[in-house]
């Protein structure tokens, strides 16, 4: 297929570029608008620590598919806000584990119904199994790309 006549609206990776910045960009705007400054990404350090509390710094930069230097900066935020704190590993001393605070376990609850209304609203005109199939489509792409 000639690219010249391949718009790039058409672009699968821009499709999926636009829609990821467009979630992301609506969550921060929901949280600010509801009165709490959290970015996307830092939800989404506290989403892994209520799923999996005490966890290592590697261990969240793999689940959020962050490199190392933004998961310390992030850390750092959210250690600031008192929403996370590192412990030292009892078995390495070279590694911390990461938990949630009280009020980061707070947070994640209040922001939980948030991220579900966002959810709704972004997925309303789409039956349970066009998004099932879009989940299972796009980690199916995503598996693709680690095989390259």
């Amino acid at each position: 297929m000639n690219d010249d006549r391949y718009p790039i609206q058409d672009s699968l990776g821009f499709i999926i570029y636009r829609t990821a910045l467009a979630l992301k960009s609506a969550l921060q705007r929901c949280f600010k608008e509801n009165g709490y400054e959290i970015t996307a990404e830092q939800w989404a350090i506290i989403r892994h620590l209520g799923e999996e509390d005490g966890i290592s710094q590697r261990e969240i930069g793999e689940k959020a598919s962050k490199d190392k230097p933004n998961i310390t900066r992030m850390l750092d935020a959210l250690e600031k806000k008192h929403l996370i704190f590192r412990a030292p590993d009892s078995r390495d001393r070279r590694k911390y584990c990461i938990y949630l605070t009280k009020e980061g376990k707070h947070l994640k609850t209040r922001l939980l119904p948030l991220t579900r209304s966002l959810r709704e609203r972004a997925t309303q005109n789409l039956p349970q199994t066009e998004i099932e199939l879009l989940k299972l489509t796009l980690n199916k792409i995503y598996q693709n790309i680690g095989n390259l």
